[in-house]
């Protein structure tokens, strides 16, 4: 209970020190007498409005591994932490897809569910399975290669045995939602099916070559992370969905790129006509930037937001300066700062940050639970001990 108390006024003094709205000295110390009075007596206490909406955008940006921190004071945020049946949830997701696609200029967002009780014997309210809100499945073949996505590969199989029947198996077959209600898990809901419009994809095509069309690529709008707790002054919130925008390379250097993704960069060679016999041909470099551009105008033609490396390091060393001037450790884990092409051509490749993490107010990995319930594994919870700094132990 004291390291709560102590999480919690880490919390509220960094909200007198960057919120407009601060409290006098009177109501300051009135609040955290309140907080501790909650917490003796009860076990936790309960964030305000103001609280929560803070919160989670401090969490942002205490968020080491993100290069977006320079928007974090403009994060739209939903307080859903009365919901509690699976309709008024799969509702409150919907509406979080159409609000922060806003017509293609994307929004930061968050939509926040019931904080974790108190007791760890206690399951949570609601928790949602899936890694993302929009991703596409992988379904093994019978010679044990993927169709689709190999990142989803556990999850589907996961989804397929506990009821999901897809109308298809395509590359790009989108998975269902997946939650849990006060630890019950909810029939797969196939969302995408009846409301194909919220998936916003985009279809890629490259600028100058035609032939790129032909491989039928495509990848959704929005990266809305839905695995990952919440924690604001030491309270843990086990379901906040949240989108940024996407970074060009996420897609083009890495989802689609990546040999255990989509591994994608030996067709575009041969859309090319790239001498491929050997990596010394740097087939593979010129090959991924064909493919980033591709990303990058087809996103543009069809006015989606999203950046691309040079601007958003460029906005990232902004962060870095409003940080420092307001006499803040710049915090950041170098190798996710970092674009996965063109590194030292961008400011972040130069740049030393503080490699500690914010533990009272953060986004923090959780265990998987489709993992746990499909290998038989059981924690409290869905967690497990862990000594990485960015996973809830």
């Amino acid at each position: 209970m004291q390291d709560l108390y102590i999480q919690a006024e880490a919390f509220i003094s960094s909200m007198q020190q960057f919120e407009r709205t601060q409290l006098n000295e009177r109501e300051f110390i009135k609040r955290l007498d309140e907080i501790k009075y909650s917490i003796k007596t009860t076990g936790t206490y309960c964030h305000t409005k103001e609280e929560l909406a803070f919160g989670a955008k401090l969490a942002w940006r205490n968020s080491n591994r993100c290069v977006g921190r320079h928007f974090w004071k403009q994060l739209d945020v939903f307080d859903c932490r009365k919901l509690n049946d699976a309709p008024s949830v799969f509702k409150a997701l919907e509406h979080h897809i159409e609000h922060a696609f806003n017509h293609g200029s994307i929004k930061s967002t968050i939509t926040i569910f019931a904080p974790r009780n108190a007791s760890a014997e206690t399951a949570d309210v609601v928790r949602i399975l899936n890694h993302q809100l929009i991703r596409y499945a992988g379904f093994e073949n019978s010679d044990k290669t993927i169709l689709g996505d190999p990142h989803s590969k556990s999850l589907t199989e996961s989804l397929l045995s506990n009821g999901w029947i897809p109308r298809s198996k395509t590359a790009f077959t989108p998975m269902p939602w997946w939650i849990e209600i006060n630890g019950k898990k909810i029939e797969p809901y196939a969302i995408f099916e009846s409301k194909a419009h919220l998936l916003n994809e985009i279809k890629l095509e490259h600028p100058d070559n035609k032939n790129f069309n032909q491989l039928g690529l495509k990848w959704y709008s929005m990266p809305i992370l839905s695995d990952m707790a919440l924690v604001i002054g030491g309270i843990v919130y086990p379901c906040a969905p949240f989108n940024g925008w996407y970074m060009g390379t996420e897609i083009g250097a890495r989802n689609l790129a990546d040999e255990e993704r989509y591994n994608c960069l030996p067709k575009i060679a041969e859309v090319f006509r790239l001498d491929n016999k050997n990596n010394r041909t740097l087939w593979r470099d010129r090959a991924i930037v064909e493919l980033n551009r591709a990303v990058l105008y087809s996103f543009d033609r069809d006015k989606v937001r999203i950046g691309d490396h040079h601007n958003i390091t460029r906005q990232f060393e902004k962060f870095c300066e409003n940080e420092g001037k307001a006499k803040c450790p710049i915090t950041g884990d170098w190798s996710w700062l970092v674009p996965p092409i063109s590194a030292s051509q961008t400011p972040t490749f130069y740049q030393e940050f503080d490699p500690n993490v914010v533990k009272h107010t953060n986004f923090f990995y959780q265990n998987d639970l489709h993992k746990s319930i499909h290998s038989g594994e059981t924690t409290k919870n869905g967690f497990k001990k862990s000594k990485c700094p960015y996973h809830l132990n």
